[in-house]
C-alpha cells in the first residue's frame, strides 16, 4: 500500500465538513461527453458493478483509477465528469471539470483529479491545481489529485481484474459460515486449500470479493496465497495528494 494519504479520514481533510453542493445528477448523466479515440490516445468504458451501469474513462490512468475506487469499501459509488465550476485564477475565472466524484460509505462527496506526477512539476499546473483546491474548500469539500505513481501497481492491477470476473456471484450464508468454520480449523490456510475444500474457484474468489476471505491484494493471487478470515481494516486501496503542494 503507498505510504501517502489515505481516503479514510478524508472528512477532515483541510478541515472541510463535507455537503453536497448540488443536487445530484441522474446516474447515466456527466457534464461533458469524454472525447473520442484519437490517434495515440486510449478511451473507453469501464463496467462498473458499484454503479450498476458503464463509466467512461479517457485515460488508461483512469481506466486504473475505476478499478481501485470499484474495489475500495470506502467508496460506495463515483462518476465521470460530474460538474462544471468556474473558479478564480489571477484575476480572471477558469472553466474545470473533475475526472470523477467519489461518494464515500459516509456519504460525503470527494473531487478528483487524475495526472500524471510528471505534469505536476509544471508551477502553473500546480498554482491552478491549489486554485481549484482553493474553490472546493469553501464550498465545503475536499479535492485530491490521484497520479500515476499512485496508480502504476502492475500486480495488484492484475488481482483486481481477476477478482472482477466474480463481483455479481453471490455468497449465501451458509457458504460464509461453512468456509469461515473449515478456515478456523486450519493452521495456515490457502487459496488452493479453499478452492479444493469448496470444489468450486467461483465461490472462493467470490467470498474474497464480497470481504468474508481476506487475502493481500499487493501481492500476485496464486493456489499459495495465504487467506485468512480476520478482518481487513484497508477500506481504501489507493492513496492520493492534496494542496499546496500536491506531493
Amino acid at each position: 500500500m503507498p505510504s501517502k494519504n489515505t481516503l479514510v479520514p478524508l472528512g477532515t481533510i483541510a478541515g472541510a465538513s463535507l455537503r453536497l453542493l448540488s443536487a445530484p445528477l441522474q446516474p447515466s448523466q456527466r457534464v461533458r461527453e469524454p472525447v473520442k479515440p484519437t490517434t495515440g490516445r486510449v478511451v473507453g468504458h469501464f463496467p462498473s458493478v458499484k454503479n450498476n451501469r458503464m463509466i467512461a474513462w479517457e485515460s488508461q490512468l483512469e481506466q486504473k483509477a475505476c478499478y481501485t475506487f470499484e474495489f475500495s469499501s470506502v467508496v460506495s459509488s463515483f462518476r465521470e465528469q460530474p460538474t462544471t465550476i468556474f473558479y478564480e485564477y489571477l484575476g480572471s475565472l477558469k472553466r474545470y471539470t473533475p475526472d470523477f466524484e467519489l461518494t464515500l460509505s459516509t456519504g460525503e462527496s470527494v473531487y478528483v483529479e487524475i495526472k500524471p506526477a510528471e505534469k505536476l512539476k509544471n508551477v502553473e499546473l500546480k498554482n491552478k491545481l491549489q486554485a481549484i483546491s482553493n474553490f472546493w474548500k469553501r464550498a465545503g469539500f475536499a479535492f485530491v489529485v490521484i497520479t500515476d505513481e499512485e496508480l502504476n501497481q502492475p500486480i495488484f492491477q492484475s488481482n483486481l481484474k481477476l477478482l472482477r470476473n466474480y463481483l455479481r456471484v453471490s455468497c449465501h450464508t451458509e457458504l460464509i459460515q461453512l468456509s469461515r468454520h473449515w478456515m478456523q480449523q486450519q493452521a495456515e490456510p490457502t487459496l488452493g486449500d479453499l478452492i479444493q475444500y469448496l470444489g468450486s474457484p467461483k465461490k472462493a474468489y467470490a467470498l474474497i470479493v464480497k470481504n468474508h476471505i481476506q487475502i493481500n491484494l499487493f501481492v500476485a493471487i496464486s493456489a499459495d496465497s495465504q487467506i485468512t478470515t480476520e478482518k481487513n481494516h484497508e477500506t481504501c486501496f489507493f492513496s492520493y495528494r492534496i494542496a499546496p503542494d500536491f506531493e
